[in-house]
């Protein structure tokens, strides 16, 4: 809601900024168009039925279990049906979701690959194998505490590829710790500090 009304209530509909409460139901009402807009209309809880206190208290539990919540401990914890309990986290997911694709990494960022997957078979290691490749890219303050975070599956390590996730998730002239393979030696766009270990 914070997003959708930041500078005031603004009516959609005409643009008006005047308006009254609709006593009795959580709506505003146009004082020109007499259009009316539900507080919660254009936010991840449009069309609920479900009083927002749950969804608040919701939002809590999603935002502080490191190890995650289950639909299952959400139902009953806040004692709704599996069902809405399901639909409410993944309305809370999607929403936290899109709201990462903003971030974007800045200051110091350090910059690897990795593979992950079961047990390799075909005997190789590394850059040669076959698991799911992924480059992880951790922004870091001044003393290296990590803030921030974005990992990305990729089909290959190649400079081409990098340079994507570089204009995709970095601020222009952020300083980049990196390794010194050479995909990361042409990155453009950033500053390169290279690694010796």
């Amino acid at each position: 809601m914070i997003e959708v009304y930041r500078h005031g209530f603004v009516c959609p509909k005409c643009g008006c900024v005047e308006y009254y409460p609709v006593h009795g139901r959580n709506i505003y009402q146009c004082r020109s168009c007499r259009h009316q807009t539900s507080v919660t209309a254009g936010t991840v809880m449009h069309r609920t039925h479900l009083p927002l206190t749950l969804w608040f208290w919701a939002i809590y539990l999603c935002a502080t279990d490191k190890r995650g919540i289950s639909a299952v401990q959400l139902s009953r914890t806040l004692g709704i049906c599996y069902d809405s309990a399901w639909h409410l986290l993944d309305r809370i997911r999607t929403a936290m979701g899109q709201r990462d694709e903003k971030y974007l990494l800045s200051g110091i960022v350090e910059l690897d690959d990795g593979y992950v997957g079961g047990p390799s078979h075909n005997g190789k290691r590394g850059r040669g194998t076959d698991k799911a490749k992924i480059v992880v890219a951790v922004s870091k303050t001044a003393n290296s505490a990590p803030l921030f975070a974005r990992m990305k599956v990729v089909d290959n390590v190649q400079g081409k590829t990098l340079q994507e996730i570089i204009d995709q998730y970095f601020v222009p002239k952020t300083k980049v710790e990196c390794d010194g393979y050479r995909s990361y030696l042409n990155l453009e766009g950033v500053e390169l500090i290279l690694n010796s270990n």
